[in-house]
C-alpha cells in the first residue's frame, strides 16, 4: 500500500490516511474499536508527532505522540456561556 487509503481491521479498528511500503506512514485518523480516535501524524505504524487523542467521552487530548508514550499532553476545554435571564 502507498499513497491515501482506508484500512478496515476485522476487530473494528479502521485507519484512513497515508500509507508508505505497507504502512501507517503521514497523516492519518485511526478510529478504535472502542470508537476513541487518533488525528496527527504517523510513522512506521506508529503514533509519531503532533496528534489528537479523543476518547470515548468526547474529551479531546493533545500534544506530541511517541508510540505508547505521550508525555505532557493537554486537554481541550469547551466553555459554552450560559445565557442570562
Amino acid at each position: 500500500m502507498h499513497g491515501r487509503g482506508t484500512l478496515q481491521h476485522p476487530s473494528g479498528a479502521l485507519y484512513e490516511g497515508e500509507f508508505k511500503d505497507n504502512m501507517y506512514h503521514g497523516t492519518g485518523t485511526y478510529t478504535f474499536p472502542d470508537g476513541s480516535t487518533y488525528k496527527g501524524h504517523f510513522s512506521k505504524n506508529r503514533l509519531e508527532g503532533e496528534g489528537a487523542f479523543t476518547n470515548t467521552e468526547g474529551l479531546v487530548w493533545t500534544g506530541e505522540f511517541h508510540g505508547k508514550a505521550a508525555l505532557g499532553l493537554k486537554m481541550q476545554h469547551s466553555i459554552s456561556a450560559k445565557p442570562t435571564l
